[in-house]
């Protein structure tokens, strides 16, 4: 008797990030300090989802690299 297993989802494809960086069109500046602020080293594989998530959480922390809540006001 057949077994209706359902199908296996399939793991999401992994690239390295130099090749993410190509694809996204990432500035080489930016590539770097991301690269730095992940601890990523040359070579690494990471979906398309992390890197993305990864390039937004850069592009959006503050330069000094302070948390900070998003409501604070200055004094």
């Amino acid at each position: 008797m057949a077994t209706n297993k359902p199908a296996a989802e399939t793991p999401p494809e992994l690239l390295t990030i130099e090749e993410l960086k190509r694809i996204n069109k990432t500035p080489d500046r930016v590539f770097e300090g991301m690269k730095a602020a992940e601890n990523w080293k040359t070579g690494k594989s990471v979906t398309q989802a992390d890197y993305e998530k990864a390039l937004k959480g850069f592009l959006e922390s503050p330069m000094g690299g302070k948390k900070v809540k998003k409501d604070a006001k200055g004094r």
